[in-house]
């Protein structure tokens, strides 16, 4: 049975051998966008944790959390479909190729 790139897992080797530059260049202009766009919020509002705070409120700490949580998440969400492309499997499917 043939697994659909998109539905598996990498194996340890190819993780350990992952090259995010050629996966990049691998997704679509609006595909690296969402990604992009994504990787900056996330990366902004993680690194919140990085620095000082005392000036928010407990609340707004606990509010901080929730964003950084729920951003991780979507960006997982965005990520996950992309597997095959990231990792260049689809690039071995005959139908791929015709249409490179």
């Amino acid at each position: 049975m043939i697994i659909p790139p998109g539905d598996r897992l990498p194996t340890f080797p190819e993780i350990k051998a992952f090259d995010p530059a050629s996966a990049w260049d691998r997704l679509t202009l609006g595909q690296q966008r969402q990604v992009g766009l994504l990787a900056v919020q996330l990366g902004v509002i993680g690194g919140v944790h990085s620095y000082d705070h005392s000036h928010l409120t407990v609340d707004e700490v606990a509010q901080v959390n929730v964003m950084e949580s729920d951003l991780l998440s979507d960006f997982i969400i965005a990520v996950e479909p992309l597997w095959g492309q990231l990792y260049g499997w689809t690039l071995e499917w005959p139908e791929v190729r015709r249409a490179a």
